[in-house]
């Protein structure tokens, strides 16, 4: 009997799936973001913090900040003309909590 003949899977084909599995992630992160975009809430009362606000309240850095939003812990609800980033105070509060436990 071979050793390991258990094990239909090759190498090869475990990393074709992990390929597949993060390919499926990036999608499922797109239609999310596409949803909550295409969903309009009346925030005329929205309080709106800066990145270095969020950093300070937080505290993390900023390539911390970056892997949250890449996550979907955070998401930045503004941007202005010269590319500066606004996030909901809700939004910071609520990473805060997650995060402190």
């Amino acid at each position: 009997m071979r050793k390991n003949s258990y094990n239909n899977t090759s190498p090869k084909t475990d990393g074709h799936l992990l390929q597949a599995l993060h390919i499926l992630f990036i999608e499922i992160q797109k239609l999310k973001t596409a949803v909550l975009d295409s969903i309009q809430t009346a925030d005329t009362n929205v309080e709106l913090r800066d990145t270095a606000f969020v950093k300070d309240t937080v505290g993390v850095s900023d390539r911390t900040l970056l892997r949250y939003q890449n996550l979907g812990l955070i998401r930045v609800h503004q941007r202005d003309k010269g590319g500066k980033k606004y996030f909901k105070l809700d939004d910071v509060l609520r990473l805060k909590r997650y995060l402190n436990g």
